[in-house]
């Protein structure tokens, strides 16, 4: 299959307009009530990391006010917890924005099943009291959610709404207090979740139904905001059974248009979205979380109605009686399984195994997308195939994904120099240049999103014409110190993110033709601070070659010098040229003996020889000149190509 497509404007929305886009990424983190207050920096500090825009922090009625007319509790327990103060201040600091969510019913009529209008005028007060607190007074929260899921049983008639209007009632009395308490406040719908796995009942309803009821009781007219929780049991694009028909998350969205344009058009905010990694139903793998999360938000905010996205959860959950250091964890609860970060204790930023694939993909799709707009859907599921295409003022990324197996060639007349490509997890796949402006794509994982990025631009700094990109900072600093052109080679790239090997830590690099830097602020002062990849031994990796079953050999040679770490030996004249680029820091120990191979592009022969960090070349008919011995172009070798993917 080979499609073609240009860039070009986007169409214009069929059915309604669309809504603003410009902050979309969310999560749900509820610092307050799930993150003890010695580890709330820790949690800012990563949903920073993450690129999160948005936070929904659920604020607990009965936690912050424990009897009728009786004060506001607002800065926590004994045990850490239930502190809005500071979780909310912590992250209004950091720059994330904060829905507040308002819920349940008060503490002194739990288990006491009463009527609504036995707590209506006290909840007006408690969102009075909030919204003044966090609005008008700080200045740190505008948009307000009231309540959470009163469609399903247990957060609706079993918590006081025993009814569709006594929802309504709280909207009502909820808005006025809000805006009485802050004229700036914006009131979002208690989101509503979708049925999958009972058929619904007096008291537990699928949303379609229960906002249509909303609609019809006069609802609408309390909230400027819809809020839905469309949690679903396969892919986003898949077609799966609800009722009386079968819909995709992209159907779903369509079909709500249409309350939309009965009971007046409103943004909709996906305020909670997610999959579990729960062992058994309806749980998926650890990496088709996070292809599900990226595919479901591409899909959610290409529809026009969509603002914002938030994933459903931020860290994984525990038994709610586990002391907060001991967290307990149960493979098959469905519940505990949702989070971008495995549960841990402490909650620490430099854990290795603490982001789960999901998280990588959140931080990869928020680094590639945020600021941009989606200009065109170039294929929405043809053959498999979803493509859309981003740009802001200085960027183009397009994002490619396919759901079958096979694999289509696609043409793109990108008017480009070259595009990077990386993989889903922020990972750098390649570097493609163009011919005569012109790629050709080839997703290669079933399921994997691809981010192509066209004319990547160049930051402030140095700026190579060979390449159009730029050297700026520690890695300027590093590259002038440590030899240069002659050492390194041209940058292939500007100073990107990549996770690290394993645990997935955000690692700033840059590519350069013979090398690739690697920043540690950790290490800052020390000569350690930039250190080089072992791209010597990744290019054997890549040869399917083991350096440690090749033969040794045990003859000892006049000026030769052996390794006892890997056994090798480096003789004349490699070892001139390791001395000469640095040696054991930034050359590394020689994993293979110098051997003779062929440079089949070139037509001659060479000896060349492996290192950790790079590969010595010997070039015999070049004798005598200054390129006689030169390092190999392991970096270009590893993620330029030309014309498009293999």
């Amino acid at each position: 299959m080979l499609a073609e497509l240009s860039f070009s404007p986007p169409a214009q929305a069929e059915v309604l307009p669309p809504q603003d886009k410009g902050t979309p990424f969310g999560v749900v983190a509820a610092l307050g009530n799930r993150v003890r207050s010695d580890e709330i920096p820790a949690a800012v500090s990563l949903l920073r990391e993450a690129g999160v825009q948005w936070q929904r922090e659920e604020i607990f009625w009965d936690r912050v006010q424990q009897q009728p007319g009786g004060p506001y509790d607002w800065d926590g327990d004994e045990a850490g917890f239930y502190n809005y103060d500071l979780a909310i201040g912590a992250q209004a600091e950091a720059g994330i924005n904060v829905l507040g969510l308002l819920d349940y019913n008060p503490a002194w009529f739990k288990g006491k099943n009463p009527r609504p209008d036995e707590w209506l005028t006290d909840w007006g007060d408690f969102v009075y009291n909030t919204v003044a607190r966090y609005g008008r007074e700080r200045r740190q929260i505008t948009y307000w959610e009231l309540w959470n899921e009163p469609n399903l049983a247990a957060s609706g008639y079993e918590s006081g709404l025993y009814t569709i209007a006594d929802f309504v009632r709280i909207l009502e009395v909820g808005r006025a207090a809000a805006l009485a308490a802050d004229p700036n406040a914006r009131i979002v719908l208690g989101g509503l979740s979708s049925i999958w796995g009972e058929p619904p009942s007096p008291h537990h309803y699928d949303y379609f139904d229960y906002l249509d009821q909303v609609g019809r009781l006069g609802g609408w007219a309390s909230v400027d905001v819809i809020a839905i929780h469309p949690y679903r049991p396969d892919a986003p694009e898949g077609d799966a059974w609800r009722r009386d028909q079968s819909l995709t998350l992209s159907q779903e969205l369509h079909r709500l248009d249409g309350l939309l344009w009965t009971y007046g058009p409103r943004p909709v905010w996906i305020t909670e979205l997610g999959w579990s990694t729960n062992q058994g139903w309806p749980g998926v793998d650890a990496d088709t979380q996070a292809f599900f999360l990226t595919r479901a938000y591409l899909q959610a905010l290409a529809h026009p109605s969509v603002e914002k996205v938030f994933w459903y959860d931020f860290r994984e959950d525990t038994w709610p009686t586990a002391p907060y250091d001991q967290p307990v964890a149960n493979a098959r609860e469905v519940e505990f399984h949702y989070g971008l970060l495995r549960r841990a204790y402490p909650l620490d930023p430099a854990q290795g195994g603490l982001r789960k694939p999901a998280f990588l993909a959140y931080r990869a799709m928020t680094e590639m997308l945020a600021g941009l707009s989606l200009r065109e859907v170039a294929r929405d599921g043809a053959d498999g195939l979803y493509w859309q295409r981003y740009a802001g003022e200085t960027r183009r990324v397009d994002v490619i994904w396919q759901t079958d197996a096979a694999t289509p060639v696609l043409e793109v007349a990108c008017a480009c120099r070259e595009a990077l490509v990386r993989a889903w997890n922020g990972e750098v796949r390649y570097v493609l240049t163009s011919v005569d402006g012109r790629l050709t794509l080839r997703p290669d994982t079933v399921g994997a999103p691809l981010y192509i990025e066209y004319d990547p631009p160049a930051r402030s700094g140095r700026r190579f014409a060979a390449t159009g990109h730029s050297l700026s900072g520690v890695f300027h600093t590093f590259w002038e110190a440590r030899g240069g052109l002659a050492r390194f080679g041209y940058p292939l790239t500007e100073e990107l993110i990549e996770p690290e090997p394993g645990g997935g830590r955000p690692r700033t690099v840059q590519y350069f033709e013979r090398a690739r830097f690697e920043h540690f602020p950790e290490l800052s002062g020390t000569p350690y601070e930039v250190q080089l990849t072992r791209l010597g031994e990744q290019a054997l990796q890549r040869e399917g070659v083991d350096w440690r079953a090749l033969p040794y050999e045990s003859e000892e040679l006049p000026g030769c010098q052996r390794f006892p770490e890997t056994g090798r030996r480096l003789c004349p004249p490699f070892l001139g040229a390791w001395e000469q680029a640095g040696g054991l820091d930034l050359v590394g120990l020689p994993l293979t003996e110098a051997f003779p191979t062929a440079d089949a592009a070139a037509g001659r022969s060479l000896t060349v020889q492996y290192f950790e960090r790079a590969r010595i070349e010997y070039h015999p008919d070049r004798a005598g000149t200054a390129t006689e011995l030169q390092l190999g172009l392991l970096g270009r070798e590893q993620i330029a190509r030309w014309g498009g993917m293999p």
